[in-house]
This record gives C-alpha cells, sequence and structure tokens, in this order.
C-alpha cells in the first residue's frame, strides 16, 4: 500500500521542503485517504552549514517509515538530494494535497508498469552474473531510480552477482548489506564514479 509525505505549511497546503512546518504521511484506509503520521519539522534557529541540513533532513527521512513519495510545491536544494539519494519519489503540486494522491499512486503505478515492460536493464555477463550501468541509465532512462532498476535482479533465484557503475553507492544497497542480505565490495574510481559488486546471499 502506497503511503505519501505531504511537506505542509499551517493551512494544510502544500508548502517548500525549506517552509513547511509538518509533513503529514498519508495512507488509504477503506478507500479513504488518513493521515497515518504527523511529523513536526523542528528547524535549529541561526546559520547552518551544508551538512548541518542535510543532517537535519535524513534525520526527517527516518522518521518515515515506509513512505518512498513526497510531495512539495518547489523541490530543489540540499533538502531534495537529500531525499533523491534516498530513492524518494518527488511530486511537485500546489494547493490541497488530498485533490492530488489518488492521482500521484495511478501514475506511481503506470511508472512502474512500464519499467517492468522496458528491455532488460542489466548486461548478462555470465550465468547468474549481470552489469547495471546507472550512469547510463540517468541518460537514457531518468525516471528511473536504482532501486527499479537493480531489486528485479536481486529477486531473480539465478541471479548471483551484480557489478553496477553508479555515481554514489545508493544507500538503500547499503542497508542491504546491513541487514545481511548482499555482500559488497566498492571501488571508487574518482569523484562521483563508483564500481559496486554484490553478491545476492540467497
Amino acid at each position: 500500500m502506497y503511503e505519501i509525505g505531504v511537506f505542509l505549511e499551517e493551512r494544510d497546503v502544500i508548502s517548500s521542503f525549506e517552509e513547511a512546518k509538518y509533513v503529514k504521511i498519508f495512507k488509504k484506509d477503506n478507500n479513504v485517504w488518513k493521515a497515518k503520521k504527523s511529523i513536526i519539522i523542528n528547524r535549529n534557529n541561526g546559520a547552518k552549514g551544508i551538512s548541518q541540513i542535510r543532517e537535519e533532513y535524513k534525520k526527517l527521512v527516518d522518521q518515515m517509515d515506509e513512505c518512498k513519495i513526497v510531495v512539495v510545491n518547489k523541490a530543489f536544494g540540499i533538502p531534495y538530494s537529500v531525499f533523491y539519494l534516498q530513492d524518494f519519489s518527488i511530486w511537485e503540486l500546489e494547493g490541497e494535497p488530498l485533490k492530488y494522491l489518488d492521482e500521484i499512486v495511478k501514475s506511481e503505478i503506470e511508472q512502474e508498469t512500464m519499467e517492468v515492460q522496458e528491455e532488460e536493464i542489466g548486461q548478462k555477463i555470465k550465468e547468474g552474473h549481470y552489469f547495471i550501468d546507472l550512469l547510463e541509465l540517468e541518460i537514457t532512462n531518468p525516471e528511473m531510480s536504482s532501486k527499479n532498476a537493480i531489486i528485479p535482479y536481486m529477486k531473480q533465484e539465478d541471479v548471483k552477482k551484480i557489478d553496477i557503475h553508479c555515481c554514489h553507492v545508493p544507500l538503500w544497497l547499503i542497508k542491504e548489506r546491513d541487514k545481511g542480505n548482499i555482500k559488497m565490495e566498492v571501488e571508487e574510481v574518482k569523484g562521483n564514479d563508483f564500481n559496486v559488486s554484490i553478491v545476492i546471499n540467497n
């Protein structure tokens, strides 16, 4: 079931990352969208560095549980990069949020269906071993997240190893490693250029 996090002003209208007072996590219950959770955004006063701002939004992400879709009226800057790197789907909309939620879910499902129907993304190196170039994918299919590109291969029983070329190591892969679901080796070729090799613990 989809959960959607909406950044809101005090009047419950969609806000930007920076100006929002709180985030409401909406989930559908008996065909009615209900607020499952409200997260008050506590901002530190005074001048803040980039690392401090990034850390504030990372803490916010940690409170959002299973939610992987967010809605704001302007998406840019440090908060955008934090949510993007965590593989969130980010929507830019204005006004009252409830009127958009069904359409968001419909579009997300259509996108996932299109991704499943598209040709194979991974290149087969040998039996059970594939290569996925996320840098190339950003050019050829920028709407596809790293999760949607890699997870279908991880779920295949005959796939044991995946080599990945990327500009950063996806944080969700690090979490999969920490859970013991995969083994991972990372080679930094140069700045924003990594070769990642994962072995799936089936």
